[in-house]
């Protein structure tokens, strides 16, 4: 059930000398902040923190999470990214000391199980999606975006190709216009039909010589798979563009079909 309660700052529960935790006396030196900051830098008066007890503070932010919309609290049917069930063993090992403390310029026979999983990965993710190579560099979805249409980009340039334009349906992943235009491509938007699937005759009237990329998320953001996906891409191909395809929502479709194997 939704909270619809309206819920104080944590300021306004603040009481004068209440205390969540009794801090054991430093052992580190004090030192003069003045001799280390200029006075322009200096607080000159201590900051105004909520004096509140532990088991207030708990209740607080434990009530605030019952306003959140989240796949453990609600039905989530949006066919999107992150908000999908991950399970809570997955958590704690990615927590693992050997895994969360590692830093990126460690000597590499420090890392050697880090690396050994990191190309397990790949292998599992290339087999997954029907794709020859997978890299693990882009960070998130958007920064995937973005590195996919770079490539392009760099393909177009490799071949003496001058493409301006990816195209993508109005049910397509949110940050796709975004990548598009930081990859210095324009951004056409191929309207849906009302089943859902992409509209295939307004997608011929926008494919020519300049079409750079077709961006599909399929399943889409509606959660619905476009079954044309394979006409889809023909007819990119047919005009010399690519097609980027968002995994965002690969669960769904993760042994049935693959990416690649519609031409991603």
């Amino acid at each position: 059930m939704r909270n619809t309660q309206a819920t104080n700052l944590i300021f306004e529960l603040s009481q004068p000398g209440r205390s969540g935790v009794c801090l054991a006396a430093s052992d580190v030196p004090k030192q003069d902040p003045a001799e280390w900051f200029p006075a322009g830098a200096l607080a000159t008066s201590a900051p105004p923190l909520p004096e509140i007890s532990e088991p207030d503070v708990v209740r607080h932010f434990t009530n605030l999470s019952t306003l959140n919309m989240s796949v453990d609290t609600h039905y989530y049917p949006l066919g999107s990214c992150t908000m999908k069930y991950n399970p809570k063993r997955n958590e704690r090992i990615a927590a693992f000391d050997g895994l969360a403390q590692i830093h990126p310029y460690q000597p590499a026979e420090t890392v050697q199980g880090m690396l050994q999983i990191l190309y397990g990965l790949q292998d599992m993710l290339a087999e997954i999606s029907g794709l020859p190579v997978v890299s693990l560099q882009p960070a998130a979805g958007a920064h995937g975006e973005l590195a996919a249409l770079m490539l392009a980009a760099a393909y177009y340039r490799e071949r003496g190709e001058k493409r301006t334009t990816v195209l993508a349906p109005d049910s397509a992943h949110g940050t796709n216009p975004a990548s598009a235009r930081m990859a210095g491509f324009d951004f056409v938007t191929i309207p849906s039909c009302s089943d859902g699937r992409v509209d295939i005759e307004k997608l011929k009237e926008q494919l020519n010589d300049q079409t750079a990329v077709f961006m599909i998320t399929n399943p889409s953001t509606l959660g619905l798979f476009d079954d044309q996906v394979q006409e889809i891409s023909d007819l990119v191909h047919d005009v010399g563009g690519l097609i980027y395809l968002d995994g965002a929502n690969m669960n769904a479709i993760l042994g049935i079909t693959r990416p690649g194997d519609f031409g991603a």
